[in-house]
């Protein structure tokens, strides 16, 4: 299996429409997910950097939700527009700050 130096996860669970919590695929996540490996690709980028869909990463409501790994971190509210930067800084080894996202302390 090839190793990657980063990995995207974009969550692509689907809930039912009257659920409360909503999804990140009612928030147009599977679409982002195939941007995504498009924009990789593009970029020459897809050997370094994988884009996976996912299942819930518990962050509903501020989907649509991407977590980059190994850094640990989760954008949030991510839409089309976003795809290109966030490629981007993946490629780079970078953290989007402006999509970051951290949940509340627990306590």
């Amino acid at each position: 299996m090839p190793h990657r130096d980063r990995y995207l996860f974009v969550c692509t669970n689907r809930r039912a429409d009257d659920n409360p919590k909503g999804s990140c695929a009612q928030k147009g996540s599977e679409e982002l997910a195939k941007r995504l490996k498009a924009a990789l690709l593009q970029r020459g980028a897809s050997a370094r950097v994988r884009a996976c869909s996912s299942g819930c990463l518990d962050l509903c409501e501020i989907g649509a939700t991407v977590l980059q790994e190994p850094e640990h971190v989760a954008y949030g509210n991510v839409t089309a527009a976003d795809v290109d930067d966030i490629a981007e800084a993946a490629d780079k080894g970078l953290v989007l700050e402006r999509l970051v996202v951290r949940p509340p302390p627990k306590g």
